[in-house]
């Protein structure tokens, strides 16, 4: 399992240029300056991803910038602190559960993890250039001389002083030494509204959702494209959203941040306008079935499921393979399922598979469904044309032992009627047996043939011929239940 998972966050690495996966540790490392290199651990449920900084000379005002900064609302990243030696330890740590493991999330993961390690980095780098102290420089001292030479000389040593100091002293105001500039303080404009929203790594309506934003979490607005959004994040999380659906705080109209632009020249060659068209609103077409559904990560048996979808999750088929179906969630996620397994929205809605019907939580198959209900029917209706002989006014043991058998209990009629019973059960049931099926179709036909040969040799042995057992002894019942039999034996598997 941890092969596996390792393998997976391997390749997701090699396609991605800002990553390096790094086998020693395991680890993978960040592009930037410097790279940032994040721990990485596969437990039984989840893969933890950890990194450890230090900043020198860091107060209580800092630790609690840093806390917060580690500890976000709706984030699953966390973050503690704790003095060392005469500074302060930060470490973070982003856990991505295993049954939520995707590409999308574990991007997203070390993307908010080396935002909020840089920014936590960034206020031990304020504190200690503001340390920074310019030395005075001293002249050297004058070499020793003959006394009866002191006044000659203290005089030449204190004119060239004097024209040194006056060459090499600057004015005063020609120097300013300033502390470094801070980071301006973030500042949100909105704010993610009810239910979350998406938001893409460009505005592409073509591209996959990048990130799924959890309610109100503050964003500011960085720029506008039409309908699309370029919003911030606290943590330096930037992306692109619709702009229609942000919700602004405090009840203001919607702010649209300028962007500088340097004073070139402009070269005089027009240049095509560029919409971008917003995505289209997701909308579900069908559920996973009861009992949930497995997921994998490319329409191939032969690998592990990467995710198992809950029951009732509401999906949308983006394209089919096959029996596969390439289905995708509302936060974006996209993954391929059996199609045939899926079902439809609501109780009255259906989406056809190849094995049957999909009509809420169930699956029905019409063939054993009908073969049952046959079975069913043929329990109570005339086996023979002499009176009202149904299933149960016969033997069981007139199959073997012929008429002189024939009122023997147990009654006919109660193990057609079981048969048709589990038939239908099976025919219903998500995730049935096929094989089931048709063992209960082969019982069946053996019970209308055997009949069937039963009434012809009792026909014979009262002096009759075969057509007589036929057309005057055997009434419908036997043909009806071997029509069921049959049906159940054409059952074919999901």
């Amino acid at each position: 399992m941890t092969e596996d998972v390792l393998s997976r966050i391997a390749g997701w690495c090699a396609a991605d240029p800002r990553l390096t996966f790094v086998e020693e540790g395991p680890a993978v490392e960040v592009a930037g300056d410097p790279p940032l290199r994040l721990g990485l651990e596969v437990g039984e449920e989840e893969v933890l991803l950890s990194h450890h900084l230090e900043l020198a000379g860091a107060d209580e005002e800092t630790a609690a910038k840093a806390l917060a900064l580690v500890n976000k609302r709706g984030s699953l990243m966390r973050g503690t602190t704790q003095a060392e030696g005469g500074g302060l330890g930060v470490s973070v740590e982003y856990p991505i559960y295993l049954d939520g493991l995707t590409r999308q999330n574990f991007l997203l993961a070390t993307q908010e993890m080396a935002g909020a390690v840089d920014a936590v980095g960034a206020l031990g780098g304020t504190a200690a250039a503001e340390e920074v102290a310019v030395a005075p420089v001293l002249p050297e001292q004058p070499a020793m001389v003959e006394p009866e030479l002191i006044p000659e000389v203290t005089a030449a040593v204190a004119a060239a002083t004097v024209a040194t100091a006056a060459s090499i002293a600057p004015a005063a105001d020609t120097i300013k030494i300033a502390a470094p500039a801070q980071p301006a303080a973030f500042s949100p404009t909105h704010e993610v509204p009810a239910g979350g929203m998406s938001a893409w790594a460009r505005p592409d309506p073509s591209l996959q959702a990048a990130a799924r934003l959890e309610a109100r979490v503050q964003l500011r607005v960085d720029e506008t494209r039409g309908a699309w959004a370029r919003v911030t994040g606290s943590n330096g999380w930037t992306g692109w959203v619709d702009a229609r659906r942000l919700a602004a705080l405090g009840g203001a109209a919607a702010a649209v941040a300028a962007v500088p632009i340097a004073a070139t020249p402009m070269v005089a060659t027009p240049a095509p306008a560029v919409t971008a068209q917003m995505p289209a609103i997701w909308q579900a077409t069908c559920q996973a079935p009861a009992g949930g559904l497995p997921a994998w990560a490319s329409p191939d048996p032969a690998q592990a499921p990467v995710a198992q979808l809950a029951e009732r999750v509401q999906l949308r088929v983006e394209e089919s393979l096959g029996a596969w179906a390439r289905v995708s969630a509302e936060n974006g996620w996209t993954g391929w399922v059996d199609g045939r397994r899926l079902a439809g929205l609501g109780a009255g809605a259906a989406a056809s598979g190849a094995g049957g019907l999909a009509l809420g939580g169930l699956k029905i198959r019409p063939l054993p469904l009908i073969g049952g209900i046959a079975l069913i029917v043929a329990t109570f209706l005339n086996w023979l044309q002499l009176g009202s002989s149904n299933g149960f006014n016969i033997g069981l043991p007139f199959l073997w032992g012929g008429w002189e058998h024939g009122g023997d209990a147990p009654d006919l009629g109660i193990f057609t009627l079981i048969i048709g019973i589990g038939a239908v059960l099976l025919a219903v049931l998500p995730r049935t047996s096929v094989p089931a099926i048709r063992v209960l179709g082969v019982l069946a036909v053996v019970i209308a043939v055997v009949f069937a040969v039963q009434v012809m040799l009792w026909a014979g042995d009262i002096g009759g011929r075969a057509g007589d057992a036929f057309t005057d002894g055997m009434s419908y019942a036997p043909y009806v239940a071997l029509a069921g039999g049959i049906l159940m034996l054409l059952t074919r598997r999901d």
